[in-house]
């Protein structure tokens, strides 16, 4: 396998850890899945004949039955940026409240993530601390959100944090309705991971459409622009096959902010050629 993985080469691979990470030079952090697979025939996995893991994803209650997604997250400060770590706790509120209300229509009982832990080094995270690139990771053991919070005068701007952590919920909700969490040897396998990572930027900008706007729109720019200047034509290649192309990733999410509804996010169901 060539591409990016989700654990360090010094270890085995660990289940159920999901980040996004942040090479050097990428204005957008790229986001790399471990997945896990059932066995027998790939293409089956693939697949979306009856019966096949894919088609049976894609036939979720949550898809059909779920409510919309958005709100203007009244908890949230009106400075954004004046306090990080504020407005990503607020947010954070929001986003349980938020995710219950749209769940509970299609029956699922929403849990909140076991911790939102938000981290100044990838050491002080739940997992993920032997990695230095990541701005966001999802630890399954333990349910733990982990997004990485930078002082000082290199910080990041506050929304794109606030996109990881909004981009993390979602692997939170993968795993609550059963997308993500699957039983079998682990492997990791791109174009599950591609799928994967598109729904929860799908996810993501579906429940910040309302928050700022234009700071979503601006975000969703920058991804479809691709914003990679700098990085090697090696990685830029491996983080494409890990997550999909920046235009694809800007167009899931488009669909998303554009309805809120968690079945528009359904990249399952998508054809190959909208989530390469």
């Amino acid at each position: 396998m060539s591409g990016p993985r989700d654990w360090s080469p010094e270890e085995a691979p660990r289940r159920g850890v999901v980040r996004r990470i942040l090479p050097v030079a990428l204005v957008f952090a790229a986001v790399v899945g471990g997945v896990l697979y059932l066995g027998g025939d790939l293409r089956d996995l693939l697949g979306t004949e009856p019966g096949s893991a894919r088609s049976a994803v894609a036939a979720a209650r949550v898809y059909e039955e779920s409510g919309p997604l958005g709100g203007r997250c009244a908890g949230l400060p009106e400075d954004l940026e004046a306090d990080a770590a504020a407005t990503l706790n607020a947010l954070a509120r929001c986003l349980d409240r938020m995710w219950a209300a749209a769940l509970e229509p299609a029956g699922v009982d929403y849990e909140s993530p076991g911790e939102v832990r938000l981290v100044g080094t990838p050491e002080e995270a739940a997992c993920g601390t032997g990695d230095l690139d990541w701005a966001g990771i999802y630890c399954g053991e333990g349910r733990v959100v982990n997004v990485l919070v930078e002082d000082g005068p290199e910080r990041r701007e506050v929304f794109p944090m606030m996109f990881t952590l909004a981009h993390e919920y979602a692997h939170h909700v993968q795993t609550l309705v059963g997308i993500s969490g699957r039983d079998g040897s682990e492997v990791f396998d791109e174009a599950w991971s591609r799928r994967l990572e598109l729904q929860a930027d799908c996810l993501a900008a579906a429940a910040l459409r309302d928050v700022r706007p234009y700071l979503l729109n601006d975000l969703r720019r920058a991804v479809a622009d691709g914003e990679e200047t700098g990085a090697t034509e090696e990685a830029a290649s491996a983080l494409r096959a890990s997550h999909g192309s920046p235009r694809n990733g800007a167009r899931w999410m488009l669909r998303g902010q554009k309805t809120g509804a968690v079945g528009d996010c359904n990249t399952w169901k998508a054809p190959e050629r909208e989530v390469s």
